[in-house]
């Protein structure tokens, strides 16, 4: 079972923004894609949910294309958290967590007992319980992020894919997402996320992506990847990599000239 983008490459507005770009992740993994602004990240995170089709090259999900499947199996297998917060629906925010079990029923059949468990279940990790009657739209932007996750929580999906799921999360909330993922990995889920904060990816990816300019320039664990040389070459910037309490952290210092 995997997951994989292989040699693709897509244009938008007459820019290539993915070139040859492959990636392969298998149930247990929890994959960070990092990279500068541009080098592509979400745009590979939506190619390989099959919410954008590739001008070439590939995507197969468990041996078949995501474009191949019925819409409803597809988010059986994949669940997708965007990077884009809004939320177009004056919905309670435990009506917007109920949206995740909707490829698990048909339309017109009400939320049976294994669908509250897994709504109250999610809201429950990402400590929004408090929050059920609330109208999503009057939450803050760290709220509403955490609501969104839940959702894509409740979906339980074999792959969870996450653009940027800590903008607006406090210190102690990307924590507690983080812990979470490394549970869906720990229990044979995948989990790739796009992610700016490169010590969050050291800490807690079992492999790390890293992009630029569309392709991809470094895979494998963080202490291969998040190289001083790497760092160079794709940020443009010199950092230093060291531990704190025997936790990774990676400091940039300052742009190179």
């Amino acid at each position: 079972m995997s997951l994989a983008a292989e040699k693709v490459s897509v244009t938008l507005a007459g820019k290539p923004v993915l070139s040859d770009f492959d990636l392969t992740v298998a149930p247990g993994e929890l994959v960070a894609v990092i990279g500068p602004n541009g080098a592509g990240k979400s745009t590979a995170l939506r190619v390989i949910t099959g919410l954008l089709a590739p001008d070439s090259g590939r995507v197969v999900l468990d041996g078949t294309s995501p474009h191949d499947l019925p819409r409803r199996e597809l988010a059986r297998q994949v669940a997708y958290i965007p990077q884009d917060r809004t939320v177009h629906w004056s919905l309670a925010v435990n009506r917007v967590v109920a949206l995740g079990r909707l490829p698990h029923r048909s339309f017109a059949a009400a939320e049976n007992d294994s669908d509250r468990t897994a709504i109250e279940n999610a809201m429950q990790r990402m400590d929004i319980m408090h929050l059920a009657q609330r109208p999503i739209a009057t939450l803050s932007g760290g709220e509403r992020a955490r609501a969104l996750v839940a959702r894509a929580l409740s979906q339980d999906a074999q792959y969870l894919i996450a653009d940027e799921p800590t903008a607006g999360l406090d210190p102690a909330h990307t924590l507690q997402l983080f812990d979470e993922f490394t549970r869906l990995a720990r229990d044979g889920r995948a989990v790739i996320t796009a992610l700016h904060d490169l010590s969050l990816a050291a800490r807690y990816a079992t492999r790390i992506v890293l992009m630029k300019d569309g392709r991809c320039l470094a895979s494998g664990r963080a202490d291969e990847v998040l190289s001083t040389q790497n760092l160079s070459a794709a940020f443009g910037i010199t950092a230093a990599v060291a531990q704190v309490q025997g936790i990774p952290v990676v400091v940039p210092l300052s742009p190179l000239p």
